[in-house]
């Protein structure tokens, strides 16, 4: 039995462009700003309980911040830090932060959108 796909809930910092393109690419992603302005300005903690309850993973840069969320929310489905000065979110980084998370969704750890479990997003290597 295959593992679900991983869904994913880009944090507020991500536009809505970056979840088009993964949607393009056949990824279940919906942007924080775009599908839940509700959330905009929530604590990590209600944003990551709001992720969980949809079984979706948390794409987030705070890397700060999130880890308090973490402990307050236990069972959550997990969370994918980005390094902002690796995956700039710009016209042009835009395209190789969704090529990493593709990449991540296609082939992902163990346990990642299954268990509570993070992750460091790396980019793709060239072929």
């Amino acid at each position: 039995m295959t593992a679900a796909p991983l869904r994913l809930l880009l944090d507020e910092h991500y536009p809505p462009a970056l979840a088009d393109l993964l949607n393009q690419q056949g990824i279940d992603a919906v942007a924080l700003v775009q599908r839940h302005p509700e959330l905009l300005g929530a604590a990590d903690a209600v944003v990551l309980q709001a992720a969980a309850s949809q079984g979706r993973v948390v794409v987030t840069e705070d890397v700060t911040t999130f880890p308090v969320a973490i402990t307050a929310v236990p069972d959550y489905a997990g969370v994918i830090y980005c390094r902002s000065a690796v995956f700039q979110r710009t016209a042009a980084g835009l395209p190789r932060l969704a090529a990493a998370l593709a990449a991540l969704v296609q082939s992902p750890p163990s346990g990642l959108g299954t268990t509570p479990a993070t992750w460091w997003l790396e980019p793709t290597k060239p072929p």
